[in-house]
């Protein structure tokens, strides 16, 4: 006598949903936001404190240019040096994407639409680094205020970008900067100088 065989054996095993590209690039920048936030920990001395906002600061920015690759669409981050830190919105015509994906770093208190970050909210690191300028890498440097990322990666702007973070060591000032360049979106941070930009130096002589 054959065995019968039930209805349930023949179905083919149920497969499991994978992650999609915006939840794959999402989780890599938010990973990279909190390797930032603890490495300073064990060392807050100030170039420790001016490195670790420097990570924090690109993570931020690969995060915004993976959200615009992800949805097509533009997002914009914009500085505010008094308050040390930034806004992430979108900024494109497509309003359903205004509301900005869940993340951990966003407080109750925050609008859905807006992920502010500021530099004194990540201990060890905020205390001491600060926002200084954000340029345009040019002959004649340019102030600017915001950096926007369009549906290929790019920014907006055509020139590079150069975000200058600065801390105390001592009685000596010390200087960061990030690179964006404008065709890839990426981040580079750069070396410590202790030699100031122009765009802060000319302020501080007037």
């Amino acid at each position: 006598m054959l065995a019968t065989t039930t209805s349930n054996s023949l179905q083919p095993p149920r497969m499991r949903r994978g992650l999609t590209l915006i939840e794959i690039l999402i989780t890599v920048a938010i990973l990279g936001i909190l390797a930032a936030a603890i490495i300073p920990q064990f060392g807050a001395t100030a170039p420790d404190q001016v490195r670790g906002a420097a990570q924090i600061v690109a993570a931020d920015m690969e995060y915004a240019r993976s959200l615009a690759i992800s949805n097509n669409s533009t997002y914009l981050v914009t500085f505010h040096k008094t308050r040390n830190g930034y806004v992430l919105t979108h900024s494109g015509t497509n309003t359903s994407l205004d509301t900005l994906p869940d993340n951990p770093f966003r407080k109750p208190s925050d609008d859905e639409k807006s992920l502010i970050v500021l530099l004194s909210d990540f201990p060890h690191v905020g205390s001491g680094a600060r926002i200084g300028a954000i340029v345009t890498d040019e002959p004649s440097p340019q102030e600017v205020t915001s950096i926007e990322f369009d549906t290929l990666g790019q920014t907006t702007r055509k020139q590079p970008t150069l975000i200058w973070l600065s801390s105390r060591a001592g009685a000596e000032e010390i200087y960061l900067p990030i690179e964006i360049n404008p065709v890839t979106g990426l981040t580079t941070i750069g070396e410590i100088t202790n030699v100031a930009p122009n765009i802060l130096s000319a302020k501080a002589s007037t």
